[in-house]
């Protein structure tokens, strides 16, 4: 039975506990996720070793019943509370964002969550952090097929700014070597259409965003993402009627004035040495 405290510490809100809280769910299915996620967690799991339900409400009960294993591997890696609260509280985080975004209560990102719960990310100051190994389909520069990286992600947490970023960097230069020696890192990555270089050409360049962008240097083929643009600045998924979005900032401008004008957002990658 997850308590009021371990609510408050996941990030829920009062409307998405309550409504937690009203689940009636077969027990069977969660317990078989509970399972999968209790024999891959600290494994490192590739992608198709585990399948997160349909359901995203069994992925959502199932991570309440193993918090108690997820603290228990944080404590076991050596990680403070803070960073193992910090880390897991994406959870309520993904709630509010579900809300936000679809009007009801759900976990549309419930595979995303998998990540966390089988410890393989780590909230470190204003940015995530997924330790993984180096994918032969998308090779980063200067490391071998295999090697161990640091992914970033960006939560949407507040600003981005050059000293927020700074801290969480010589955050990771000292967590990864002390929690997980034997995964030896010395490469970030990211992919994400925050490095679009058209969104990184038309930014003022002394913004956040694009200073922070600027730090990685590309590589890779950048893919289709529009999406992702939407999504991430307007909290959609309707790409069929832009004029209802707001054109409050320059960066929902620019967004919707590159669709309209036949442009596509992308994915684009990068790298930078620890």
């Amino acid at each position: 039975m997850t308590t009021a405290d371990e609510y408050r510490l996941l990030g829920f809100t009062d409307a998405d506990r309550e409504d937690t809280e009203k689940l009636d769910l077969d027990p069977v299915p969660v317990a078989e996720f509970a399972a999968q996620l209790r024999r891959v967690m600290g494994t490192f799991p590739a992608e198709d070793e585990l399948r997160a339900p349909d359901d995203p409400k069994i992925s959502l009960a199932a991570f309440l019943q193993t918090l108690p294993d997820i603290r228990r591997y944080h404590s076991e890696r050596g990680i403070s509370d803070e960073i193992s609260w910090a880390t897991l509280a994406d959870l309520g985080q993904q709630l509010n964002v579900h809300r936000r975004t679809n009007g009801d209560f759900g976990l549309e990102t419930h595979w995303w969550m998998t990540i966390h719960w089988t410890g393989m990310i780590f909230a470190l100051g204003r940015l995530q952090f997924l330790l993984h190994q180096v994918p032969e389909k998308n090779p980063v520069p200067g490391t071998e097929p295999g090697e161990w990286v640091i992914g970033v992600h960006i939560p949407e947490t507040g600003p981005l700014t050059p000293e927020a970023v700074d801290d969480s960097f010589a955050q990771a230069r000292e967590f990864f070597p002390r929690h997980f020696p034997e995964h030896p890192v010395k490469t970030a990555t990211l992919g994400s259409w925050l490095i679009d270089p058209y969104l990184l050409d038309n930014l003022p360049q002394d913004s956040n965003m694009v200073r922070f962008g600027r730090r990685f240097t590309p590589y890779g083929e950048p893919r289709d993402s529009q999406d992702s643009a939407i999504f991430f600045t307007f909290r959609s998924h309707d790409l069929e009627n832009l004029d209802k979005y707001p054109r409050d900032t320059r960066l929902q401008r620019l967004v919707l004035e590159r669709i309209e004008a036949g442009g596509t957002w992308q994915t684009a990658f990068g790298y930078l040495t620890l």
